[in-house]
């Protein structure tokens, strides 16, 4: 076994230009119950790009290997595993750590994939997948008939809960930025388009279905996204805050503190008196805290790929002398599904 690899560390904030040294590093210790894959590839995910500013809490202390999700070979496991074998392909979420030669992880973090399945979907069902199955399945129910509101609908994860709420007869309605992500929402099943291009989301919606019509809602926008949605909610309505993606352009503090104004602020007796429901996504903290919880949602998702039922959009396989413009390609929003490094 190797006793160091190759990775890529942050060393220093700012821009994915500055940010990253290809350094010799030790290979990671596999503990009593985790498994050492050695990578084919790494996915980037949207947290990634806030830790390279700066802007994310859970983010390890420079310098850091960042990286949640990885795919590749299982080359060493823990005394108490029981999960996996060695030589299994497997897709894994990772603790941070996943830019990396060698990535380990709680066995319960990943699972097991085809020999002929492709890297990005692998990858796709790993961090992207288990986040779109416990907003869609476990957070919250949907009914059929319900009226479903899908922030960024072409992503990699919004993408996986429009399957999902296809599945279950939902009325899907699928926010955009372009037309060309219409037509691939379209394609997915969306019962119709809200296009950012062209205005105001939640006026296209009104004028389509009227005020306090949305059952469900998830959001990955944050910000006012949430306090509009929020306004806009049914009698029973439910509100899944998935991510924060307007804090990306917030720039300074002062951005800062008025994106986080831009929420709103909430009292309880408005959603007791209307039954309403307010729930946030943090994937990082239920793998940390109820490690079964997120292989459950792993496991369904992959039951579903494999039976073709639920299908990562393409994404793109970027080289590892390409990491700064898949960087660039992610934060732009430039590819619809999983960004992927290749070793």
């Amino acid at each position: 076994m190797n006793k160091t690899m190759k990775a890529f560390v942050q060393v220093r904030k700012g821009s994915a230009e500055k940010a990253f040294e290809l350094q010799d590093v030790p290979v990671p210790v596999v503990t009593d119950n985790a498994i050492l894959i050695q990578t084919e590839a790494f996915g980037l995910n949207f947290a990634d790009g806030l830790a390279i500013k700066g802007q994310y809490q859970d983010a390890p202390k420079l310098p850091a290997i960042l990286g949640y999700d990885v795919c590749g070979r299982v080359v060493a496991v823990g005394k108490n595993v029981t999960l996996h074998r060695l030589g299994d392909r497997v897709t894994a979420m990772t603790r941070f750590g996943g830019y990396a030669q060698f990535a380990v992880t709680d066995e319960r973090a990943a699972v097991k994939i085809k020999e002929e399945s492709g890297i990005c979907a692998a990858l796709a069902m790993a961090t992207q997948a288990s986040t779109a199955w416990y907003c869609a399945e476990e957070a919250s129910r949907i009914y059929e008939g319900d009226k479903v509101l899908i922030t960024a609908a072409a992503g990699g994860v919004g993408s996986l809960i429009l399957q999902l709420a296809k599945r279950r007869k939902a009325k899907i309605y699928a926010i955009v930025s372009t037309e060309a992500k219409a037509e691939l929402v379209l394609g997915l099943g969306a019962h119709a388009v809200l296009n950012r291009s062209k205005g105001d989301v939640f006026e296209q919606y009104k004028a389509l279905e009227g005020k306090g019509t949305i059952d469900i809602m998830f959001d990955s926008a944050g910000g006012s996204y949430i306090r509009k949605g929020i306004s806009n909610l049914a009698p029973g309505g439910r509100m899944v805050g998935i991510g924060a993606a307007q804090m990306s352009s917030a720039g300074n503090i002062f951005g800062l503190i008025s994106f986080a104004l831009s929420f709103g602020f909430y009292h309880p007796v408005p959603f007791l008196m209307n039954s309403r429901t307010l729930c946030g996504v943090n994937m990082l903290r239920l793998a940390d805290y109820k490690p079964q919880l997120v292989q459950h949602c792993m496991q369904e998702a992959m039951q579903l790929f494999d039976k073709g039922e639920l299908v990562p959009l393409d994404g793109k396989l970027f080289e590892t002398n390409q990491l700064v413009e898949a960087h660039n390609a992610l934060a732009k929003g430039l590819v619809p599904g999983k960004i992927a490094i290749k070793w």
